[in-house]
């Protein structure tokens, strides 16, 4: 596993190179505006297969995915006025949408996508146009890493089937993103964002 500073990714040809890395299916660490996650190629089904692996998750637990901005969501997920607004509202919040092409290995049934708020994951992102897998980067059941060690110390013996790691140092801990449901019209878990202000929003008329 190669650690990559953060600040590298400052450099627009380093950040060019590692987004095609990314998109061929490399698994990568990276800090994100909570803990940092572990990721790959979300439409490449071996390099999400390799996640489930590392992780030992249960694949019947489905995987979250980042993508760059709403135009990149719109390939890859069913976007109604609604969802957008949300999205507009509130920057980091996740969303459960109806899917579109991606692989059932992902979610078998819909797909739930957040819109980065992080400088480091939005330099990462600027040269992927495709949906990236952000699960925690650690052991399922394991605490949520904070830092590379943290990283490091639950993923252990499957650290080489990682090949990158972007270390921010410490993080902060920020609440997580709240996650809210369009095709049912709830909340699931409130984060950033209470369960009131996000459904004032959703419930405006058009």
């Amino acid at each position: 596993m190669e650690i990559i500073k953060a600040e590298r990714l400052k450099d627009p040809s380093f950040s060019s190179s590692l987004a095609k890395l990314i998109i061929g299916g490399s698994i990568i660490c990276y800090p994100t505006d909570t803990c940092y996650a572990i990721g790959t190629n979300a439409l490449n089904e071996q390099s999400v297969y390799s996640i489930y692996m590392i992780k030992e998750r249960e694949f019947s637990k489905p995987l979250p995915v980042i993508i760059r901005d709403i135009e990149a969501a719109k390939k890859f997920s069913v976007l109604d006025i609604k969802a957008r607004r949300l999205f507009e509202r509130f920057p980091g919040i996740s969303l459960v949408l109806p899917k579109r092409n991606i692989p059932n290995i992902v979610n078998p049934t819909r797909i739930m996508v957040r819109i980065p708020e992080d400088e480091i994951v939005r330099a990462m992102m600027s040269n992927i146009a495709i949906p990236i897998i952000s699960t925690s980067a650690n052991r399922a059941g394991d605490p949520n890493p904070y830092s590379p060690s943290d990283i490091i110390a639950s993923l252990g013996d499957k650290l080489p089937m990682i090949q990158f790691l972007i270390d921010a140092g410490r993080l902060t801990g920020e609440m997580p993103s709240t996650i809210f449901d369009c095709i049912e019209g709830k909340v699931y878990r409130e984060g950033k964002y209470t369960a009131k202000e996000v459904m004032e929003v959703y419930n405006e008329t058009d």
